[in-house]
């Protein structure tokens, strides 16, 4: 008897050791016809954890974090490497998902491929800008040639587009910078043939397929990879908020839990806004709300801070 509960004791202390890793991966960003591929030996610290975990040779790791439940927020406190750099330096800092199931991917950069990149972007950005001022002088030069406008109006235009050539000089940098990063690992077919075209100085030819196929704010957004991580994260997250509504008593049990949910389903209202989703961003709110009135009253300052988002969305 004592030897089955021994067992059975190992097994659950296994099992709560399982339940507390969240695995990861490391890799460096996909370029035109050359894959990203696993980063080792970059050390990655999280918050509230004293010692760093290493990527190896796969680019893969694991992250023991004693007390996390699936849903839980943890926040990357660094990521580093020699020679690299994240793609994205504003994961730091920001709420991720704590997942048993899924695992988070980190992206970063090689700064000499960087470099290169944005070399070669730049150059050809400034090409086809000068080549477009020159055409477009030209054109107003024939103008005044066949008096189709007056010196004046020459005058004018030459003007607006030296202004127009010189805001787009001072854009070029921070471009390249942009579509240098870009992963092309996580780009569908059109999002690639866009930032083809950035890269090879096809500037106008980009933007024709921009304007024409998408809207321009959100083009870049759409990645299929990141899209189903979101989606796989934000199940989780859901199950964890209709669970703790469903169980309202264990909301006063446990007031840290409590606490947790309301911060998740906040977060959760900001993805699914991010995403259009309005209704589920609404919704999501509304069972935070209901949390933090059982937690700190119907007119605490944090209930009153959630209708005001309410009411935001529904405006």
């Amino acid at each position: 008897m004592k030897r089955l509960l021994w067992i059975t004791l190992c097994a659950c202390m296994t099992f709560c050791a399982l339940a507390q890793k969240q695995q990861g991966i490391v890799r460096s960003i996909g370029r035109p016809g050359k894959p990203g591929a696993p980063v080792a030996n970059v050390t990655i610290r999280w918050q509230g954890l004293f010692n760093a975990v290493i990527s190896n040779a796969n680019g893969q790791f694991i992250v023991t974090m004693p007390g996390k439940k699936n849903g839980d927020e943890i926040v990357l406190q660094s990521v580093s490497k020699n020679g690299y750099e994240l793609r994205d330096k504003g994961v730091i800092g920001r709420p991720q998902v704590f997942s048993t199931t899924v695992p988070i991917e980190i992206v970063m950069v090689n700064l000499a491929q960087l470099q290169a990149d944005k070399k070669r972007i730049e150059d050809k950005a400034y090409k086809v800008a000068e080549k477009n001022y020159n055409k477009k002088r030209k054109e107003f030069e024939k103008k005044v040639k066949k008096e189709k406008i007056t010196a004046e109006q020459y005058r004018q235009e030459l003007d607006r587009l030296q202004k127009q050539y010189e805001a787009y000089l001072s854009l070029i940098g921070d471009m390249a910078d942009r579509y240098a990063r870009t992963d092309y690992d996580q780009l569908d077919s059109i999002d690639y043939q866009i930032n083809l075209c950035i890269e090879n100085g096809e500037l106008e030819k980009a933007d024709s397929l921009i304007h024409t196929v998408f809207d321009p704010e959100t083009v870049l957004e759409r990645n299929r990879c990141a899209k189903e991580e979101i989606r796989q994260r934000i199940e989780f997250a859901q199950k964890v908020i209709d669970k703790a509504n469903a169980d309202k008593a264990a909301i006063l049990r446990d007031l840290v839990y409590a606490e947790r949910v309301v911060a998740l389903s906040k977060n959760l209202a900001t993805v699914y806004l991010s995403q259009g989703e309005n209704q589920k961003a609404k919704d999501c709110l509304q069972k935070s709300l209901e949390i933090a009135i059982i937690l700190h009253g119907v007119d605490s300052d944090e209930a009153k801070a959630i209708r005001q988002c309410i009411q935001d969305i529904q405006q």
